[in-house]
Formats: structure tokens, sequence, C-alpha cells
């Protein structure tokens, strides 16, 4: 009986993991307690050490840890714990200059004991019986697999053989959740071995390789809740971000994915166009804009168009005119400049959704298209924006092997684009220049030493580190930045922070449609006249509100972590400045606290309303908040955590259903209800509260959740709110500057 499951996790750029579990034995000279495995493991290979073994499990002599070390190889002893094999394994550190490490773990639940066998050079050891993985073979299966998951498995005989084929996890990942995922489901293998390998691929640096061996048939619904967890929970490698990426960036509202993200894929496109357009030497006739998907249904409301125009333009997301700019009317009567040359503007046009099926596998719904019409072909530049401002350029006429973030040089050479080093292989590539700077002191080679929230509360514990020298440290490996120089950028940024809420607060402007602009005016004043609300949930609800009527009418905000949700962390932190007056450094690194949780996060979870609904956005502000305040209060790094998860925990299922598609109903006033989910979070961390489901489950439901929200509510204005009758309404009074926009009429 063979049972195959498919699904896999995207591939990056430094690790596979394969878990394999086999039972290949013959039932008749299967012994479950001996530690001699037919097919798998024989005592002789531990002979060094084999008599001390056995007359320590005989005499019920495990509880202690027995170590025997050779030249090549260390053999533990101890009982059948599953903490213990997790510190023992991870305590265990490959040998850097070996192509393979070699981890065996041979157990009995009854016998109650756990051995270990550690190889840090198993190509040297010629009495271990053990056949040496394929590197080749598993590195091209995983890269020929679209999403990098397998997970195979097979009754024989009356045991059970499981295959999980995994990338991009750290070590730590790997035995956490394997020895944990087994122990929930009170399952362990008898015999389990674990292979580090290092890879000889660009794309995959280094592959693990686990079999191991179950001793009875596990039924179908085991194995399918099996596959599951194993699937949800070997997290990937945190991708290369800055703390700045969720804080950030200071930029013309309203929308952070809409609209400082549609902006920078115009900045990258223009870019590639002036590095085509030299390179090929023909001249380019002119550019178009498709819309997609999220784009196209709720891009106008959030100044979509203008700020992918504003970009090819070259002006950047907070730039003053960077919306006028890009305006339709203006680009038809000036063209786009590109310094060198100008091309006519053919307008922007909404894409059909049977023209969004090419990216179906994408996993984005903001997508945009910039067509180029040169004398010699016509080409296309498509861009995606994942959240928070964070965008991603994936095709130049056919997938690109890298996409282009806009935070690294690269290279245009007849037809394709290359990094840095590839483009040494060729004459005279033109330079695609990042649109952001990034230091050259930033380390290359460097991978965050942890990969979820879990796991960076043992990192803390165990390298006994503050949070706060995490976030500085992970900063300046990432990106380069001295601590000098990473206070200063979160200063400027709690400027425009204070900026914002202080023109919120006194401002009677209402937003084009006349749906917001008076409400933090009169929250406010209200609480200043009212002793039960004028405490830290009355002003953060004002200031909250103020700052996000800010940014829906284009005033200039940070995203925290979208321009969507830019109110809560302002305003909370505005109001417990007032009332509790901490020092500024104290404010400045609760700010980066904040935003490194909101990075951790963003590895399952992007901050994007129109991939995961409003959870992602007004829900991951809420969880950051709530982590500044308890900061600010000198929580602890569990307390910290904790209030985090909290406020996710409590933000789960929250929909995007902007009206008309624009960022005023009912994103206005959500950011200040969800200031108010923020300090409760916080005061329940700092009392000692504690989310039943861990941190990083939490996460993950919240990843299943935005899976399965219907496309209606994540942000494309088809349901909720934006259906209602006063809904349909504001879409009719906008209808025609949408028309405006797509030059229809």
């Amino acid at each position: 009986m063979v049972y195959l499951f498919e699904n896999v996790l995207s591939i990056n750029k430094f690790t596979i993991i394969i878990l394999d579990i086999k039972s290949k034995m013959n039932r008749e000279t299967f012994k479950p307690d001996s530690i001699s495995i037919e097919g798998c493991f024989s005592k002789s290979e531990i002979g060094y050490c084999l008599k001390t073994i056995e007359d320590r499990i005989e005499k019920g002599q495990t509880e202690k840890f027995f170590r025997h070390r050779e030249e090549l190889e260390e053999c533990i002893l101890h009982d059948f714990d599953h903490t213990k094999l997790e510190n023992t394994l991870s305590s265990l550190s490959p040998f850097k200059y070996q192509p393979y490490t070699l981890y065996r773990v041979i157990s009995s639940r009854n016998k109650n004991f756990m051995i270990t066998v550690f190889y840090n050079d198993i190509t040297s050891v010629a009495h271990a019986k053990v056949s040496l993985p394929e590197i080749n073979e598993s590195i091209a299966e995983m890269k020929n697999n679209s999403k990098g998951f397998l997970f195979q498995t097979e009754v024989f005989q009356n045991r059970t053989s499981v295959t999980i084929k995994s990338i991009n996890s750290a070590k730590s990942t790997v035995i956490n959740n394997v020895i944990e995922t087994f122990q929930k489901h009170n399952i362990f293998p008898i015999y389990m071995e674990l292979w580090y390998i290092k890879g000889r691929d660009k794309k995959v640096k280094s592959l693990y390789i686990v079999n191991c061996t179950i001793s009875e048939v596990i039924q179908n619904n085991e194995l399918q809740s099996l596959h599951n967890d194993f699937e949800r929970y070997l997290h990937r490698y945190i991708k290369p971000m800055s703390v700045f990426d969720i804080v950030g960036p200071s930029m013309v509202g309203p929308s952070s994915s809409h609209t400082a993200g549609a902006n920078k894929i115009g900045q990258i496109a223009r870019n590639i166009i002036k590095a085509k357009t030299k390179f090929d030497k023909a001249k380019v006739l002119s550019v178009e804009v498709k819309l997609l998907a999220s784009f196209r249904d709720t891009g106008p409301g959030h100044y979509t168009p203008s700020a992918i125009g504003g970009g090819l333009y070259g002006l950047a997301p907070d730039h003053p005119q960077m919306i006028q700019q890009g305006d339709p009317a203006f680009l038809n009567e000036h063209g786009i400049d590109f310094d060198d040359f100008t091309a006519s503007f053919s307008g922007y046009k909404k894409g059909t959704p049977d023209e969004e099926l090419k990216y179906k596998n994408e996993n984005n719904n903001n997508i945009a298209e910039i067509i180029v019409e040169t004398e010699s072909e016509t080409y296309t530049i498509t861009g995606f924006s994942i959240g928070g401002g964070n965008v991603e350029v994936r095709y130049l006429v056919n997938r690109l092997g890298t996409p282009l973030t806009g935070k690294e040089d690269f290279y245009y050479h007849n037809g394709i684009i290359v990094n840095p080093v590839e483009a040494r292989k060729f004459d005279n590539p033109e330079l695609i220049p990042s649109i952001v700077s990034v230091s050259k002191n930033a380390n290359s080679k460097y991978l965050i030493p942890f990969n979820s929230f879990e796991e960076l509360s043992q990192y803390l514990k165990k390298e006994n580190k503050k949070l706060i020298d995490v976030v500085l440290d992970v900063e300046a490996n990432l990106q380069g930045n001295t601590t000098e120089d990473t206070m200063l950028k979160v200063a400027e940024y709690w400027r425009v922070m204070k900026a914002s809420v202080k023109k919120g607060i006194k401002s009677r402007e209402l937003s084009l449609l006349k749906l917001t602009g008076k409400d933090a005016l009169r929250i406010n004043k209200y609480v200043k006249k009212s002793p039960l609300f004028d405490n830290i949930y009355g002003r953060a609800t004002a200031y909250a509100v103020a700052v996000n009527e800010v940014n829906a009418k284009c005033g200039v905000i940070v995203a925290c972590p979208t321009a969507g949700s830019c109110g809560i962390l302002p305003g909370v932190i505005q109001a417990y400045s007032e009332i509790e007056k901490p020092e500024r450094k104290k404010v400045l690194e609760s700010i980066l606290v904040s935003g490194f949780l909101g990075m951790i996060l963003f590895n399952d979870v992007t901050t994007a309303g129109a991939d995961y609904g409003c959870q992602a956005e007004v829900g991951v502000g809420a969880a950051m908040t709530a982590a500044a305040l308890t900061y600010l209060e000198d929580g602890n790094a569990q307390e910290i955590v904790q209030a985090f998860i909290l406020a996710i925990k409590n933000s789960l299922g929250l929909i995007c259903d902007p009206v008309a598609g624009l960022v005023e109903v009912p994103c206005v006033k959500r950011n200040g209800v969800f200031a108010s989910v923020a300090i409760s979070a916080s005061l329940m961390a700092l009392s000692g509260v504690k989310s039943f489901i861990s941190p990083d489950e939490v996460v993950l439901t919240m990843k299943e959740v935005g899976d399965k929200l219907h496309h209606d509510y994540k942000e494309t204005a088809g349901g909720g709110l934006a259906k209602t009758r006063d809904g349909k309404a504001v879409d009719r009074a906008f209808e025609s500057e949408v028309k405006r926009f797509f030059g229809e009429k």
C-alpha cells in the first residue's frame, strides 16, 4: 500500500531538507527493543562502547547522559526523552570541511533509551554500514519540483515508510519540528538518520536527508495529519530583509502595496527599460501599463496607476509630486522622460481575469505589466507588490531566475538579466541599478540563526542576548548598517510619525469623496473633556485615526507594516509618550523591535491585504504595536512575543473589503479600534497571560486562514462592506475617476 502526497514550499537559495522514513525489515527478524535493527543499524558499529551501553540499558541506568568520543564519531546515550534528544542533536555541530555529516538515532520506548551516533566525516568511517546519498540527484529532484516539498508513505509487512522532502530550513528547524511532530502524534521511529550535506548548486547550498523506521502501521488519517504538520512546520530560512521593510517606507499615501509598492515596480521597470534600450540600441516608441487582479479592481482608489507612472518617471514613493506626475493627463501630455529619450504613453489598461491565469502560481494578487513597444519588438515587464511596499519584478518576457526587488544591482545582457557575479562572463553588460541603496558592508553570507518566534526565544535564552541587541546585529549583517545608522533612520521615521499625528489631529480637510477627514478631531475633543477616556486607550484611538486620515488624503506617513495600518503604531506610542515620557532611545528601540517581529512573520505571511486579508495589515499593525508597548514597559522577550501573538490571534479572519477600493472605509476607523487591541494584548502579556496555542502555530494558522479567505475579501472590493448598498453608492460616485484613469468614456 503506497500513499503519495505532493505539496511543496517555494524554493529559496540555501537549504534542502529531506526526511525519508523507511521500513524494509522482515517481520520475523525485527526486534523493537534491540539496539541492532535489521537493514538499518548493527550494534557492532558502536563496538568501541557497546558493553557500557548494553550494561546501562540492562540496569535501567539511562537517565544520566553517557558520552563516548572517537576521532571521527561520537556516541551519546540517554533515556527516552524527546527534549534531551533535541538538545543532543542541536549540540553536535557539522565539520565544515567535509561534504557529509551524519546523525543516527536508535530508540526504544519500552527499554527507555535513545542512542545518538554522530559522524562528522562519515566518508572516513569504514565500519559504518550506510550508503551515501546521491547529492546531485536529490538536488535536481527538488529543483524540478515547483514548490519544493514532497511527502510519500508506504506500508509494508506491518511497518510504515514515510518520505518527506523540503527545502530551505535551518538545522534547528529540522530537528525541533521533526521530533516535535512525531511526539505530538505519539509516534516515534525506532531508527532515524539525519544527513547534513553541503550542496554544490548556487540555489541549493546545503541539504538534509533523514531516514527513519517506524515499527507499526500508521493509519491513513494519521498519515495525512503527519503530512499536514510536516508541511506546515518545516520553516524556511527567513528572507534577507531589513526592519525598515516592515516599518517603512516613508511614503505618500494611501497604500503601501498599491501606492508605494506600485511606485517601486515602476522604478525598477524604468531601470530595466533604460538598460535594455542602451544594450539593444532599439528606440522605445511607447509604454503601456496593464493592471491585473487587485491592482485592477481597487487600484484607482489607491492611486496605483499614478504611482506606477510616477515610478516610470523616476520619482520615489515619498516624492510630493509622485502622484501628480504619474497622472494619465500629465503623461499623455508630456510622455515618459527616460533621461536619454522620451517615450509616448499609451495609457493605463484593465487586464482581464483570463490574462491573470498565467500568474496563478505566483501567490500574489497585486500585479502590473509594463508593456514596452520598440522599433523591433514589444516586450513585457511584470511586477508583483508583496506587501508593506516590498515588491518583486519576476518577469522580463519570461520568468526571471532571481526576482528584482530594487535592493540589489543587476545587469542586462542580450535578453537576460543576471546578477553581478554572472555578469562577469559577458562583454559590456548594462547595469540595472538598485532603487534602494544597501551598504557594501552587508554580509552576503549571513543567515539569521533562527526561523520562527519560538526559535528566536530559544536563541535568546541559549546565547543570553537581549532582543534589541539581536535586532541591531541582524540589521548590521543583512544591511551593513552601523547601530548609529540604524538609530538615525528610525529617528527620522519617528519624526514623520509624530508629524502625521499632529497634522491629522488638527485637520478639518475631507478626503476625495468626503468619507473621512474630521473624525480624529472629534475623538480628540471628546477625549480631552472625558476623565473616563483621557488615558492611553482614548488618546491612542484618536491618534491612530489621525494618522490614517492623513494617509487617506495622500499625506506623508510611515507604513507600519502597511499604509492601511499606519496609524496604530504611532498612535499608541505617541499616547504612551505623552503619559509616561520614556527616554527617546527607548522609543526608537521599541519601533525597531516591532519591525523585527513583523519581519519574522513576513517570512510566512506577507503583509498584503490582497494576499491574506486585513489580518495581515491591521492585524499585524496591532501585533507590532503590542510588542513595542511591551518593550517600552520593560517586558522580557517572551512577554514581547506573547503580546505580538495575542494580537495576531485575535485578528484572525479579518477581511480586507475597502469601499470603492479606497483606503478610507473601513480602514481609518479600524486603525482606531485596533489600537485598543494592541494595548490590551500588551496588558495581558505583561500580566503573565500567554496564548494557549504556541506562537508559531498561531502564525501558521493565520497563513491557513488567509489562504482560505475568498477572493472577494482580499482587497478586491468584491464583497463585505464594499458590496453593501452604501458601499455601492460610493462605487458609483467614484466611477468617473476610475474611467479617467483607464481612458474610458
